[in-house]
Parts: structure tokens; C-alpha cells; sequence
């Protein structure tokens, strides 16, 4: 029974060395983030989408407060959290000790080819969500059993907001009107948040502001994420990240004509038209979520019994 412990605790150290390096060694990239977190605190973040943010950013606060050597254990905490969580969920699932354990690792692996610079404590947050919220999509719970998360979430990161929308592509007209209105109230409440929060923008040297849309209060870059999948990724050598997006698209697109897979590729498809309109397609760290999800949601033991037992079968003939 401590070959599972033992083996997360190694591929945790392993991949928090590989992430130290990747997302730690650009001063400019870290102070970027310090000054997210300082200013989420402050009621100055770069962008007035981001005030409400206040979970992590206070989790950081209580392990050091808004510096380099605060933000990279709670990112090495989170890292080992993610890795026994979604250990304990596949477990809790009915995976086999072998199962869960590659599951970590396949985990793990993702989170390394996803990996960028520029990474914030949100995020680690996010992966935690998201995988409870993938291995409760999986045991069938309707919303009123992810209200923890939804709580959490929702002073967090906007990104939660994908929770009820699941739930308006699953279930009884009932369920979907509930998810409608947690949706609406979580939307409320980010709002109010970052009325009461945002102080102003900060005071950054040569640091220029992308406007804000009304009402939504995020930027919206799809323009410069269709040139960037369609064009400059193919000629600036990011060629990778265009295949990887279309591919995943096609992928889901695919999984969407089968019933049983029919809500989860739809609503997969949704998260990454959200990314393309909202985020940057190029920050692969804005994939991890859905990688989360998931891997909580879809994984499971190799059907080897059935091998197993065919090939019993001929001996006994």
C-alpha cells in the first residue's frame, strides 16, 4: 500500500524540478505574477476582471505574501495536492491501484506538455476544481452536490462558470434551469465582487492596458487568436499548438456524434471557443482544466479482463 503514496510523492518532486525550471528562471514572467497577486490583494489587478480573484492570491498570502518564494510553494503545494487528489478520486471511482497510479502519471505528463511560463496560483486552484468536479460528473451528482465548489470557484476564477454550464447540456429541464440560475447568481456575485474590489490599475512602468468589454469586463481577443491559429503560429514556429488545437477540436468533434459522449464533447467544445474569444490560445497553461476534467471524468482501467478471460476460455477448450 505505500507503492502509490511513494510513487505520487516522486512524480510530484519530478515534476515540480521540471516546473521550478520553466516557470521560475524568467524574472520578468515571475514579477508579472507577483504583481498579479499583490494587486489582486490590493484592489489594483491589471485587468478589473481579475479582482474577484481572491482565493489564491489570499492563500499565498498566508505563505509569505506576494513574493517569489510564497508563490512557488503554494504552486509545489498545489502540484502535490492535484496529484493525491486525483489519486483518492480515480480510487474513490473503483480504478484499480495500478490504474489510478498511471492516471497520476498520464496526469502529470499532460501538465508538462501544457506547461507555460507564465502560470498564476488561480490556476493551481482551477486543477483542484476541476478535477472533483470531472470524477462527480462521472458518479452522475447533479449540481446541488458541487456547492462547495461553486462557492470556491466563483471567488476564484471565472472559469467555474463552466460548472453549471455542463449542467444545461445534461440532465431534466429541471436540473438545466437550476444550472441557468447558479450560473446567473455566480455571475452576480463576480460582478459584485469586483465592483466593491477594484481600487484602479496599477502603476506599472511601461505597461500599457488592453481595454475592458462592457458589462463582461474581460478583454476579447478573438481576432488575434484566429491570426495566431490560422497564420503566425504555422510561421513562428508555434506550429504545435495550432495541430494540438485542431486537433483537439476534431477529436471532440468526433466524440459529439456518439450519445454516450455527445454532452461532454459539446461542452468541451465550448470551453475552447471560450479561450478562443477570451483568452489566448497560445497560453497552453488555459487547457489544463479541461485535461483535468477529463482525466477525473473519462479514465479507467484497461479492459483487460475480457483478454483475459477469452484467452482462459481457449485453454479450457
Amino acid at each position: 500500500m505505500l507503492a502509490p503514496p511513494a510513487l505520487i510523492a516522486w512524480l510530484s518532486l519530478a515534476e515540480w524540478r521540471i516546473f521550478a525550471r520553466l516557470l521560475y528562471a524568467d524574472e520578468a514572467s515571475v514579477g508579472f505574477v507577483v504583481e498579479s497577486v499583490r494587486g489582486v490583494l490590493a484592489g489594483t489587478p491589471v485587468w478589473k476582471g481579475w479582482a474577484h480573484r481572491v482565493v489564491a492570491p489570499t492563500l499565498v498570502s498566508l505563505l509569505g505574501g506576494a513574493e517569489p518564494a510564497a508563490i512557488e510553494r503554494f504552486a509545489a503545494l498545489s502540484l502535490v495536492a492535484g496529484n493525491l487528489l486525483l489519486y483518492v478520486l480515480l480510487r474513490g471511482r473503483g480504478v484499480s491501484i495500478a490504474g489510478a497510479a498511471s492516471g497520476v502519471v498520464a496526469f502529470g505528463l499532460a501538465r508538462f506538455v501544457l506547461a507555460y511560463k507564465l502560470e498564476y496560483p488561480w490556476d493551481g486552484v482551477d486543477v483542484l476544481l476541476f478535477l472533483a468536479f470531472g470524477a462527480l460528473a462521472a458518479r452522475g451528482r447533479g449540481l446541488r452536490h458541487l456547492a462547495p465548489l461553486l462557492l470556491v470557484g466563483t471567488f476564484n476564477h471565472e472559469t467555474i462558470l463552466y460548472v453549471p454550464l455542463w449542467y444545461m447540456l445534461v440532465g431534466e429541464r429541471r436540473q438545466r434551469l437550476a444550472a441557468v440560475g447558479a450560473a446567473a447568481a455566480m455571475a452576480t456575485a463576480i460582478a459584485i465582487a469586483r465592483a466593491v474590489r477594484y481600487v484602479g490599475p496599477p502603476t506599472l512602468a511601461g505597461q500599457v492596458f488592453e481595454p475592458s468589454t462592457p458589462l463582461l469586463e474581460n478583454p476579447v481577443h478573438l481576432a488575434h487568436n484566429l491570426r495566431e491559429l490560422f497564420v503566425r503560429d504555422w510561421i513562428f514556429g508555434r506550429a504545435h499548438i495550432s495541430f494540438g488545437f485542431f486537433a483537439a477540436t476534431a477529436v471532440f468533434a468526433w466524440l459529439a456524434r456518439r450519445p454516450e459522449t455527445r454532452a461532454a464533447a459539446v461542452w468541451s467544445l465550448l470551453v475552447l471557443g471560450t479561450v478562443v474569444v477570451f483568452g489566448y490560445v497560445n497560453e497552453t497553461r488555459l487547457y489544463v482544466v479541461l485535461v483535468a476534467f477529463w482525466i477525473a471524468y473519462a479514465w479507467r482501467d484497461r479492459p483487460l479482463t475480457s483478454g483475459r478471460a477469452a484467452r482462459s476460455d481457449r485453454s479450457r477448450s
